[in-house]
Order: structure tokens, then C-alpha cells, then sequence
């Protein structure tokens, strides 16, 4: 059984049900409110128990904290595919770390590998949910950053890239019922909604 965090204690089916739920996609962040290195660092830590294809453990990490680079890395990828009218969370709104996962060089091409990305992904949005912290798993950045951030001159390439921050906006979850299809969408609070099919629409 997984256990409660800080707790040491077995965690119920349904509080990982209710973790699982409340670790979406945050776009938006208190950038008052720093993650710290330590922070990132834990994460990490903790995607490294996360399985890996024949246990080969190929991928690596690395972790942005500092605000300039973390500005930089914000600058270099795009935040919401179908939010065509929107540049991006503005300042003080912004992720206060990053942590790119990383394969080596060509690692892109392999599905194994990109599947130990997305592994590796989603346990670390998990660990810092329950930390209080979100986040946002991201595909489309500047290749170059890679070469910005001293990656690829170590042999690695960027597999995926993790926005890191407080969360400061509202996300709720609803039935694909609304008129939107399965698309996100936000209302005129500024709300996410992220539609969802119900169980019986996934059994085949």
C-alpha cells in the first residue's frame, strides 16, 4: 500500500483516489511563494523509486531554481494548446522552478524511453501535490533549451519539462457534458474546467 505523506501510515485507496484527483495541470502560480531547491530536489528523489524499462534507469534530472533561469526556461516553451488567446501566465503568476527530465541523446525516438519520461512525470506531479505544490508537464519547448541549460553538452536531450510552483488558480473536474467536448476551458472567474468521461465510456 502507498503511504500517507508524513505520516508513515498506509494511505487509503480513496485518499489516493482524492490525490490522483487533485493533481491536474496548473497553469498559474504564487510567485510570491518560492519552491526551494531542497523542495526540488525531494521530488526528484522520489521519481528515482519510479519503475524504468528493464530497470535501466537511463533517465537524469535537472533542476532549475534560480529566478533567472527559471525566467529564462518559462520564456522557452508554450503553456495551453487550445488556449490560442493566451501568451502565458503573467508576472507574479509565473512557476518558481523547473525540472527537466532528461534521456540521452536520442532518447526522444524511443518509446520505451518516453514512456519512463511520463512515469517519471507524473510521480513527481503527485509528490509535490502532496506537498501543496502543482505543476505542469510540458512537450512543446524550444529545442534550444536543452543547450541553454548545459544538457545536451553532458549527452542528454529534454524528454519532458516540469513547470514547479504554488498553485494560484482554481481547477475543477466535471463530466464531459458541458458543450466542450473533452477540451479545457476557463470561465469568466477564470476557473479551469477540465471535462472527464465517466468509467462506464473507457471499458471496452
Amino acid at each position: 500500500m502507498a503511504c500517507a505523506p508524513g505520516r508513515g501510515m498506509p494511505m487509503t485507496g480513496g485518499e489516493f483516489h482524492d490525490l490522483v484527483r487533485s493533481s491536474r495541470t496548473f497553469r498559474r502560480f504564487d510567485e510570491g511563494s518560492r519552491v526551494t531547491r531542497e523542495q526540488l530536489l525531494g521530488l526528484v528523489d522520489t521519481a528515482r523509486f519510479a519503475p524504468t524499462g528493464n530497470n535501466t534507469q537511463l533517465l537524469r534530472f535537472h533542476v532549475v531554481d534560480d529566478p533567472a533561469t527559471v525566467e529564462h526556461c518559462a520564456a522557452s516553451h508554450g503553456w495551453a494548446a487550445l488556449f490560442r488567446d493566451w501568451d502565458g501566465p503573467k508576472p507574479g503568476e509565473r512557476p518558481t522552478g523547473y525540472i527537466a527530465v532528461c534521456g540521452p541523446t536520442g532518447a526522444g525516438g524511443s518509446a520505451i524511453r518516453n514512456l519512463d519520461a511520463g512515469i517519471a512525470a507524473q510521480t513527481i506531479m503527485l509528490a509535490a501535490r502532496s506537498e501543496g505544490l502543482g505543476g505542469c508537464i510540458i512537450k512543446s519547448f524550444k529545442p534550444s533549451l536543452a543547450d541553454d541549460l548545459g544538457i545536451s553538452q553532458q549527452g542528454y536531450e529534454i524528454l519532458v519539462l516540469l513547470a514547479i510552483g504554488v498553485p494560484a488558480e482554481r481547477v475543477v473536474l466535471e463530466e464531459v457534458d458541458s458543450g466542450h467536448g473533452t477540451h479545457y476551458w476557463r470561465d469568466d472567474q477564470g476557473t479551469h474546467h477540465v471535462p472527464k468521461l465517466p468509467l462506464d465510456d473507457l471499458l471496452i
